[in-house]
C-alpha cells in the first residue's frame, strides 16, 4: 500500500497544496498573469485544469516515490524531490503535454520555464512531506 495508494494520494494533495498555492501566490505578488486553481476545462479531457494537473502529479508522484526510494527507513531525499518536481513535471509540461494540445514551445521559454520549475519545485517538496506523513515504520509492506 505504501508503494502505490500512498504516493498517489500524496501527489494529489500536494497538486492541490503546494502547486496551486504557490501558483496563487506568485500571481499575488505580481510575477505570474494566472493564478492557481484554473477552472479552464483541459482539452481533450473537458475536466477543471487544476483537478487535471491534480491527477497527473498523483500519477508523477507514485514515480518520484519509486525513483528517490522513499520510505520510513531511510533518509528523506528533500532536495532531490523539489528538482524532481522541478525538472521532469516542467519538461513533461513544456515538452509533452502542451504540444499534444496544441500548444508549442516557442519564443522566450524562460518565464514558462520559471514559473514551472517554481511551483512543481514546490509540488514535489510538498509530495514528500505528504508522503513522509502517511507512513509509517511499523507497517509491513505486502
Amino acid at each position: 500500500m505504501q508503494k502505490v495508494i500512498l504516493p498517489f494520494l500524496s501527489g494529489f494533495l500536494a497538486a492541490l497544496f503546494f502547486r496551486e498555492a504557490t501558483l496563487g501566490l506568485l500571481h499575488t505578488a505580481g510575477f505570474i498573469s494566472t493564478g492557481g486553481f484554473s477552472t479552464e476545462p483541459f482539452a481533450p479531457l473537458g475536466i477543471p485544469e487544476f483537478v487535471a494537473n491534480a491527477l497527473w502529479s498523483a500519477v508523477w508522484a507514485v514515480l518520484m516515490a519509486w525513483l528517490l526510494r522513499v520510505s520510513p527507513e531511510r533518509v528523506a531525499p528533500w532536495v532531490q524531490a523539489c528538482l524532481f518536481g522541478g525538472i521532469a513535471l516542467t519538461a513533461a509540461r513544456i515538452f509533452v503535454v502542451d504540444p499534444v494540445r496544441g500548444i508549442w514551445p516557442s519564443g522566450n521559454m524562460l518565464p514558462p520555464l520559471a514559473e514551472g520549475f517554481a511551483a512543481n519545485a514546490a509540488w514535489g517538496w510538498g509530495a514528500l512531506v505528504f508522503m513522509r506523513a502517511f507512513m509509517s515504520e511499523t507497517e509491513t509492506d505486502e
